[in-house]
């Protein structure tokens, strides 16, 4: 049945893949101990023993922390990289800091944030937000940049409204340039909430994969980190893939 799912036509690549993954996870798992590399029967039975609420509870402390973060991250760069984009000023003053804050690991922000502000939530989404926002930046930088300024013209020459000009002409090129930061801003916010709860708070995902760690019980280990995972996957297949459908709808196919 696994054979034929993998080289059947009909079912999707994704799908394949992860068919596939788990096929190889359970084929390692034979040959090393449950200590080291848990199967994937055994990984989901250790999940399914853990309380429904606490498990409800422990994720949406986690997705709480990472929707702020991301929130004021977005807020953040979208502002500074449009400024940056349409001033040239404004970039030879602020373009060094963002690549500083982009190269400091996120770990300092979260220290930093911890001892300014101490271990609360404040201080969590804090840390989420700074270490977040400079690839948002970055990015919606370069595409104010790079909006091309004879379409702007040759829409205002037909007479095209500034409205419209703003609608079908500029953002429609700075449209890639935002999901690609969303997408950056979404990883980072991840990362760092999970290194924010593992170092300093009572609850979340992160706090119970170090829980789990330091009892060494791998298979919990195992079980939390691919709920992550599975959040994040979905929050990409349920959300920002049908906004990009939705944004790029205009744009060909492109076939090779």
């Amino acid at each position: 049945m696994t054979w034929f799912l993998l080289f059947s036509d009909k079912v999707p690549n994704r799908l394949k893949s992860m068919i596939l993954f788990i096929l190889i996870w359970w084929i390692l798992s034979l040959f090393m101990s449950p200590n080291i590399l848990p199967g994937p029967l055994v990984t989901v039975k250790a999940f399914l023993e853990n309380d429904a609420q606490q498990v409800l509870f422990n994720v949406r402390m986690t997705m709480q922390r990472i929707s702020m973060g991301f929130f004021f991250a977005m807020v953040l760069g979208l502002s500074l990289g449009t400024m940056m984009g349409l001033s040239r000023t404004l970039e030879t003053w602020l373009d060094m800091w963002v690549m500083i804050v982009l190269s400091t690991p996120g770990l300092v922000f979260v220290v930093l944030s911890f001892i300014w502000f101490g271990m609360n939530e404040f201080a969590t989404v804090v840390a989420i937000s700074i270490a977040s926002f400079p690839s948002i930046a970055i990015n919606v930088w370069q595409g104010v940049k790079d909006v091309d300024s004879k379409l702007v013209d040759m829409a205002r020459v037909f007479g095209a409204s500034p409205q419209m000009r703003l609608k079908r002409v500029i953002l429609p090129q700075i449209y890639p340039f935002f999901m690609a930061s969303a997408r950056a801003c979404l990883g980072i916010s991840w990362k760092l909430t999970a290194l924010v709860e593992l170092l300093g708070c009572s609850n979340g995902v992160g706090y119970q994969l170090n829980y789990w760690f330091q009892l060494y019980e791998m298979d919990q280990v195992i079980a939390w980190t691919g709920l992550f995972l599975i959040i994040v996957l979905s929050i990409e297949l349920l959300v920002l893939n049908p906004i990009e459908k939705k944004l790029f709808a205009w744009r060909p196919e492109v076939r090779i």
